[in-house]
């Protein structure tokens, strides 16, 4: 990597984070607090990351797995925070009980109003949007700068975060990654929200409706085989409820990474959203006015490239509910493999216990030097 003179005041940071998702926001203001003076850097226009672009409309994890129907925190913290602060907004109702799980159910533009909301009102966090990461430069045993495409000169800091999702700060720094092959990969899903449907329509026995008359729809030849993994949702908005359609993702063939892929899958999902929206017009009470009043800027990727951590946490790690020493947080989800057309197959841990994370399993394997250290952060979904 290239080295640069030193920096001026103004283009020096104690941290640089990449990536305005979840993630990337809650490391921000988490250093922002601690008196560090952070740089959040984000490609899209407003924060918010997949929430935001792809509409994700729940947060998974927050709450430990249990038998029983009472929500139990697996952290504290920010996250918590975050997740009180849009139900006092109106922005989020639950959580709400799946099998074995408590979910947060959540609107995805009001979700990146409040990253937006905390991220201003940190003075010690400086948060640019339209931003991209064109190169990272130092030495080989550590990254000193990144320059970005709004800056003219380079920004320096003492500490980079990859929250990128797709581990772009650190395949330009050179760190160690890999990618699973494209057949092993989550599906993808292509999230959308469809409004004036009826209430009776959202009730909790909606959704096993919806799935019938899905499988109907395909068994007669009413609908594309490729909507087998539709699944509807209600939503925080009265008469809204939130469609996901779990892509076929062309096999081995599929590249996160791609964007001619992403393309071709995303054309795919809008063209699957329409041909749904019209069969329910005509099939499913209560869907007889229905339309679609949102489409995502993008699909939504569950699996990309990941940095190598010190430590790779493994599926017994998460079947036993592994503890470490140097553990920051809990991870209270069962394990997702892969998706098929029957939708989402899940592996519970062994007595429901959450899994530790330890600190080396979000620091990269390559082995930086003093205090120059580049923490890779997964998305939060």
């Amino acid at each position: 990597m290239e080295e640069k003179d030193s920096p001026n005041s103004d283009n020096h940071f104690d941290v640089v984070v990449a990536g305005a998702g979840s993630a990337g926001v809650a490391a921000a203001v988490s250093c922002a607090r601690e008196g560090l003076k952070t740089l959040l850097v984000e490609r899209d226009g407003s924060p918010g990351g997949n929430v935001a672009g792809a509409l994700v409309h729940s947060i998974c994890g927050l709450y430990l797995i249990s038998p029983d129907a009472i929500p139990r925190p697996a952290n504290g913290g920010f996250a918590m925070e975050f997740a009180d602060r849009l139900r006092e907004l109106g922005a989020a109702t639950g959580p709400v009980r799946m099998d074995r799980l408590d979910v947060l159910l959540q609107e995805p533009a009001a979700f990146s109003e409040l990253c937006l909301d905390i991220c201003r009102r940190e003075k010690n966090l400086e948060l640019a949007c339209n931003t991209d990461l064109l190169e990272v430069g130092g030495s080989d045993s550590h990254i000193d700068w990144v320059r970005t495409s709004t800056q003219a000169e380079p920004v320096f800091a003492s500490a980079f975060i990859d929250a990128t999702g797709d581990a772009h700060l650190a395949f330009l720094a050179g760190a160690t990654c890999e990618t699973t092959p494209g057949g092993m990969l989550q599906r993808p899903a292509y999230i959308f929200s469809i409004i004036d449907v009826a209430a009776n329509a959202t009730d909790d026995n909606s959704g096993l409706e919806f799935s019938r008359k899905v499988v109907s729809g395909i068994r007669h030849g009413d609908l594309d085989p490729r909507l087998a993994a539709a699944v509807m949702r209600p939503s925080v908005v009265p008469g809204k409820v939130r469609v996901t359609i779990d892509l076929d993702a062309e096999g081995d063939h599929y590249s996160p990474l791609n964007p001619e892929c992403l393309t071709r899958l995303q054309i795919l999902g809008k063209k699957l959203a329409f041909e749904l929206e019209n069969y329910l017009r005509t099939s499913l009470a209560g869907f007889e006015k229905c339309r679609i009043a949102t489409l995502p800027a993008r699909i939504g990727v569950r699996e990309s490239r990941r940095v190598l951590g010190r430590y790779q946490l493994t599926g017994a790690d998460i079947v036993c509910g592994a503890e470490f020493r140097d553990a920051v947080c809990r991870s209270a989800w069962p394990i997702e493999l892969p998706e098929n057309a029957g939708g989402p197959r899940i592996r519970y841990p062994s007595e429901n216990r959450a899994c530790d994370v330890p600190l080396r399993s979000l620091l990269s394997a390559a082995q930086f030097a003093g205090t120059q250290q580049l923490a890779a952060v997964g998305p939060v979904t």
